[in-house]
């Protein structure tokens, strides 16, 4: 601002003053707007991770129970094995066709709970891959916002030592053109004083020409009476 006077150099200082004002403010709803996203994405994380590890605890209690269920029929089958193997010579045709019918539904049914347990697996899996990228997703959002809080946080505190700086720098000019005021005021007073004085002097002066006319006429009136007698003075003399 070198080609500025003071008061457009103040003009000017206000407008930016204002206008940081203005950014500020807006910076702040900015930040936070920004904190409440963060808030409710970490919220809805948490809630996430919660769920996840509820499905989970959940997958892992039911896949437990298929293999308990599983460890049952295989121990059943292989007591069924067991004793159709020491009953073999001892029974009749007709017991041995009912117990492979027995053996064979058993194992129908073996097959179908393994396979449903490797169906549990696969949605288990399904579903902890599915919210291991939610999470994933979920922490860069988060990292993401808090990289965009930090640096509105920085240009917020840049903007701020702008203000506080420009905020000084008016300070100071203002103090600069106080103590010229006082000085001016000083100044003006002196002027004055000596004014006053002056005018004083001069007063004195006009009262003192004054009385020295007032004494010159006096003695002019007198000087001329003085004159008028003396050429009375002197016709008397020619006469005589």
């Amino acid at each position: 601002m070198p080609d500025m006077n003071p008061l457009e150099r103040e003009e000017a200082l206000a407008r930016r003053e204002a206008a940081a004002v203005s950014l500020q403010a807006r910076l702040e709803r900015d930040r936070a707007s920004l904190e409440a996203d963060i808030s409710a994405s970490a919220a809805a994380s948490k809630a996430a991770s919660a769920i996840s590890r509820a499905l989970q605890a959940d997958a892992e209690k039911r896949l437990r129970d298929i293999e308990s269920e599983c460890a049952l029929w295989e121990g059943k089958l292989a007591r069924l094995k067991a004793a159709s193997g020491q009953t073999q010579g001892s029974q009749t045709s007709s017991g041995l066709l009912r117990l492979d019918a027995e053996n064979a539904a058993e194992k129908t049914a073996l097959v179908g709970a393994r396979e449903q347990l490797a169906r549990d697996r696969s949605a288990l899996e399904e579903e902890l891959a599915a919210f291991k990228r939610e999470s994933a997703e979920g922490q860069a959002k988060l990292t993401a916002e808090a990289k965009a809080l930090a640096d509105l946080r920085t240009k917020l505190s840049t903007i701020r030592n702008e203000i506080e700086s420009g905020v000084k720098v008016r300070e100071a000019e203002v103090h600069r053109k106080e103590a010229s005021l006082e000085a001016e005021k000083a100044k003006l007073h002196t002027r004055t004083e000596s004014l006053v004085h002056a005018e004083t002097q001069m007063a004195e002066q006009t009262a003192k020409m004054e009385a020295q006319l007032a004494a010159l006429a006096a003695k002019e009136v007198m000087f001329e009476e003085r004159q008028r007698q003396l050429q009375e003075n002197m016709k008397h003399f020619v006469k005589a």
